[in-house]
């Protein structure tokens, strides 16, 4: 759904969850008194819930890969959502993937997940959901719950991590707090973990750029899930022009979701055909691959973003002035990294050449262009 519709419902949602979570509140079983960490040796089927965005999983991948590393013997499944899916379908981390998708099917999968008896669940939601605070407690009744960053639920879990020490850390760094049952630092784990791609898809990807090799890979992502992220076409224009301008050596290949190829289109005949555009219907995993071949990625604030950070590509990320937000979700340890607009509601503001001159920065600091 759509339109002006999706703004008024999700209120409605809320009220409802908050009035189905008082009305649940004497059945639902509080957390162990005293409980510290998991006999990680004695656990080895483990489930996650991840009922979100793509952004959301994609940062979730360190914590997945710390624990595998760690304790090699335990076995991860998922709970995703239908945003999420098209990221982890194929990916080996998991042993099994299961959907919530707000329908009378998510009874039946909530059954075979009783099934597994899974010996815990980790809740990666850094807030109090009431949709994950049920289905924590539905999905391995008897095992411990794990939450992350919960105040008003943290009672229902057995271990919880408020993080109010750490408000200013980024979202990946909060998230790796689930491992501290498992007696893991998430301080000291590997923060880089990028999604899974098939071996075909990463080579048509690399048949795809085979003629650009030995140019500077500028990736540019024209679309955003939210209307009050997308930039003008007009300064994106702008922006490719300065920067094939200043470096000869630079190709631009636009990004674009399905229901903005249009756009993308009318820019490359803009410019004459000097940038490429990504060839239609190819997948998010694809899109991964060829974002790890990158340069430089632009991008409005999208999960391209930490796609791209996943496997240590710079970016150059158009934010609006949401300070939480951007404490949580900025570029990962990349502090110039980003151009935040003057505008709490939109990122409208941001001109070509704050842009350009961040990307060119950022270029001659790894030493692609000349100084």
């Amino acid at each position: 759904m759509k339109g002006p519709f999706v703004g008024k419902l999700k209120p409605l949602e809320h009220k409802f969850k908050s009035f189905f979570f008082w009305l649940c509140r004497g059945l639902l079983k509080k957390g162990r008194p005293g409980f510290d960490k998991l006999d990680a040796h004695r656990t080895h089927r483990v489930l996650f819930l991840r009922p979100e965005k793509i952004g959301d999983m994609v940062i979730s991948f360190p914590v997945f890969d710390a624990l595998v590393n760690e304790y090699p013997h335990i076995k991860i499944s998922l709970l995703g959502s239908p945003r999420n899916f098209s990221i982890v379908r194929d990916d080996p981390r998991f042993e099994k993937v299961f959907l919530y998708r707000k329908n009378l099917s998510d009874f039946r999968t909530l059954k075979a997940i009783r099934q597994e008896k899974y010996d815990c669940v980790l809740d990666m939601i850094n807030d109090d959901s009431a949709t994950t605070l049920f289905l924590s407690q539905l999905a391995a009744p008897g095992s411990p719950r794990i939450g992350i960053g919960k105040r008003k639920f943290a009672e229902f879990y057995d271990s919880n991590y408020a993080h109010a020490d750490g408000i200013g850390r980024h979202i990946i760094h909060n998230t790796l707090k689930l491992l501290v049952p498992f007696g893991i630092n998430g301080d000291e784990v590997n923060h880089y973990a990028p999604p899974y791609v098939v071996p075909e898809e990463m080579a048509k990807v690399d048949e795809f750029i085979a003629g650009r090799l030995g140019e500077t890979l500028i990736g540019f992502n024209l679309s955003a899930g939210k209307p009050n992220r997308i930039w003008s076409d007009e300064r994106a224009e702008q922006t490719c022009r300065e920067l094939m301008t200043r470096s000869e050596g630079v190709r631009i290949i636009l990004i674009t979701a399905p229901s903005d190829r249009t756009r993308g289109e009318k820019l490359q005949e803009a410019l004459e055909g000097r940038v490429s555009l990504v060839p239609a219907g190819k997948s998010l995993t694809w899109v991964s691959g060829l974002i790890s071949r990158l340069t430089l990625l632009i991008s409005p604030d999208t999960s391209l973003i930490h796609i791209a950070r996943s496997y240590r590509v710079p970016v150059v990320g158009l934010y609006s002035l949401a300070p939480k937000n951007f404490r949580r979700w900025r570029p990962f340890e990349q502090p110039d990294g980003a151009v935040v607009s003057g505008h709490e509601d939109d990122i409208y503001d941001i001109t070509a050449d704050q842009i350009t001159t961040r990307a060119i920065e950022i270029l001659k600091r790894e030493k692609l262009v000349a100084g």
